[in-house]
């Protein structure tokens, strides 16, 4: 056993696959967790542009689409810019000034208080931000309705001979079960679900290089200890990071100890895959590792994933994992697929033996 250590100790990779891991946890989780996206800032960083071109009535005097206006710049958390004419609008939308453009027509409160239907202009782009892209997508049906029960109201109102109100008919008392004390809690489990599958990765590529020279025997002894230590300080790393970003300290032994547990499973079976078919076995692992953005279950739903990868999602549970990481970050229950893991695991190890003891007879 020391002669083992002594011959891996000697190996020029030694130190790299010893660290590695751990700065890669230290670095990635460094970077994201400190400058995290606020969602209540980016939404309010989104600028709706409004053309308002509507000529209103004539009795009573008023204006609809401003009303429309008032009620869309003080119900939704966006910025509102008013627009002269369409030709601003565009331009503004080219360059990015606005994000989304509404245009009501000339003829809005005559249609408004008419009993057709009708409709207004959105135009959006996709050349901005992922953020002002996703938000300009959505809201279009969020316009559609909102607006639809403002008509709605109006013409009620207008049966009546009374003036419309733009008090909301229903408010909505919301209850947030889990609520993020800080914003660096909600990429938390992202952070820590894909650091567990890259330092895995990079760490079994570095202990797989550092001991390929190593007799057989010795050889699957170092590759099944040594990511003990190695997935054990990284993970030690990254809680340790992640309890300071997030100041939630009660949770520094559930995150230590999901990460370790995640990447050292993982560490063995990829190891194992390595024993089988080499260094070839990145074609597999590497795709496997950095789609975890869609798969892992902490970025978004499997289901909002293109079709081959959501059918991929749903053979193999890799979502289990950020579900898993976000039970602790939220302490909303839930916890490690074991069966998953430790089948992993054992897999990865049957190969690393398997192969050892194959290769010395």
């Amino acid at each position: 056993m020391s002669s083992s250590i002594d011959q891996f100790r000697r190996s020029e990779l030694f130190k790299p696959a010893i660290m590695v891991p751990a700065m890669i946890m230290l670095i990635f989780s460094l970077f994201n967790l400190t400058a995290p996206a606020d969602p209540v800032r980016t939404a309010s960083a989104f600028n709706l542009g409004v053309v308002n071109q509507d000529e209103g009535l004539t009795f009573p005097p008023m204006k609809l689409a401003t009303f429309a206006m008032d009620g869309i710049s003080g119900n939704l958390p966006f910025t509102v810019t008013e627009l002269d004419n369409p030709e601003i609008a565009r331009s503004a939308l080219e360059s990015g000034e606005v994000a989304t453009v509404i245009l009501f027509p000339a003829d809005f409160s005559k249609l408004a208080v008419s009993d057709k239907n009708f409709s207004i202009e959105i135009w959006n782009t996709q050349h901005l931000t992922v953020a002002e892209t996703q938000m300009a997508s959505q809201l279009p049906m969020m316009i559609q309705m909102a607006l639809s029960s403002g008509v709605a109201n109006l013409r009620l109102a207008m049966s009546k001979s009374q003036m419309p109100s733009l008090d909301l008919t229903v408010t909505a008392n919301v209850e947030t079960l889990h609520r993020a004390e800080n914003t660096a809690i909600l990429p938390a489990p992202f952070v820590m679900t894909f650091t567990s599958w890259l330092a895995a990765m990079v760490g079994t590529i570095l202990l797989f290089l550092a001991t390929s020279q190593m007799a057989s025997m010795n050889r699957a002894y170092i590759r099944t200890l040594v990511p003990v230590m190695t997935m054990g300080l990284a993970s030690f790393v990254l809680a340790l990071v992640v309890i300071f970003t997030t100041s939630q300290w009660g949770l520094f032994i559930g995150i230590w100890l999901n990460v370790w547990l995640v990447s050292l499973c993982l560490v063995w079976l990829f190891m194992g895959i390595f024993e089988l078919m080499g260094l070839w076995s990145l074609l597999v692992i590497l795709p496997t590792v950095f789609y975890q953005s869609v798969l892992g279950g902490s970025m978004a739903p499997v289901a909002a994933a293109p079709d081959w990868l959501r059918e991929i999602g749903e053979v193999i549970p890799f979502d289990l994992i950020g579900s898993a990481y976000r039970g602790v970050m939220y302490d909303a229950g839930g916890g490690l697929p074991f069966i998953w893991l430790l089948s992993a695991a054992l897999i990865g190890i049957i190969l690393i033996w398997g192969s050892a003891i194959v290769k010395g007879r």
